[in-house]
C-alpha cells in the first residue's frame, strides 16, 4: 500500500526544488505535472493543493508582486 504522507511531501519537495534557483538537476516539467496529478488522483493531495502546485512549476503569479515570484520561481501565494 502506498504511503500517501510520504507521496504529499515528495510532490511539495519536489516542485520546493523545481522552483529554487538553481537546482541540481531540472525534471522535465511534463512529468512533474504527472506526479502531481497522480498523487491528487490517489488523494494524496487536495484539488486546492494540486492547482497550487502545478501553478507553481508554471511560475504563474497570484500575489501581485511579479518581480519577487520571478525573482523567487513561483508565487509566493503557491507557499504551503
Amino acid at each position: 500500500m502506498m504511503n500517501k504522507k510520504r507521496v504529499r511531501e515528495t510532490i511539495f519537495n519536489l516542485v520546493d526544488h523545481w522552483c529554487s534557483e538553481e537546482p541540481i538537476y531540472r525534471a522535465d516539467l511534463p512529468w512533474i505535472r504527472g506526479q502531481i496529478s497522480f498523487a491528487y488522483m490517489i488523494e494524496a493531495i487536495t484539488l486546492s493543493e494540486k492547482e497550487e502546485l502545478v501553478k507553481g512549476c508554471s511560475g504563474e503569479c497570484d500575489c501581485g508582486d511579479a518581480e519577487a515570484c520571478e525573482q523567487s520561481g513561483y508565487c509566493k501565494e503557491t507557499e504551503r
